[in-house]
């Protein structure tokens, strides 16, 4: 099933990790669709191999190409989202994660990456 990500984004559930700060939405939207987007932290970019690469979005577990259409949708409807309930500071945090992938520095963090093996 494709996600309509035309339709407003109703963000149920904002949880927070202590990985260096990924962070998972839970949402829905208006034609019912469930899904889950994740932000993942961009702190620590030594990773092994099954892990999920820093500082990128991955919706239902699916890794997002960088500065892809599917990436510009995904950040475009989660700009104009809503929350259900929400802290000041869990607002905060996912808005310096949407800047943090609009920014330059984002694609500059992605040659940090360095992936061993088991």
């Amino acid at each position: 099933m494709e996600i309509d990500l035309t339709s407003q984004i109703l963000i149920q559930e904002l949880a927070i990790w202590m990985d260096g700060g990924s962070i998972k939405l839970k949402c829905t939207n208006q034609k019912k669709q469930e899904f889950e987007i994740e932000f993942v932290q961009n702190v620590n970019w030594e990773i092994l191999e099954f892990q999920k690469l820093p500082g990128r979005i991955y919706l239902n577990e699916n890794l997002i190409p960088k500065r892809s259409v599917m990436e510009k949708k995904i950040i475009e409807s989660l700009e104009t989202a809503l929350f259900t309930n929400s802290s000041d500071i869990e607002e905060t945090i996912f808005k310096e994660k949407i800047n943090y992938v609009k920014s330059e520095q984002f694609i500059l963090d992605s040659n940090k990456i360095q992936i061993r093996k088991r």
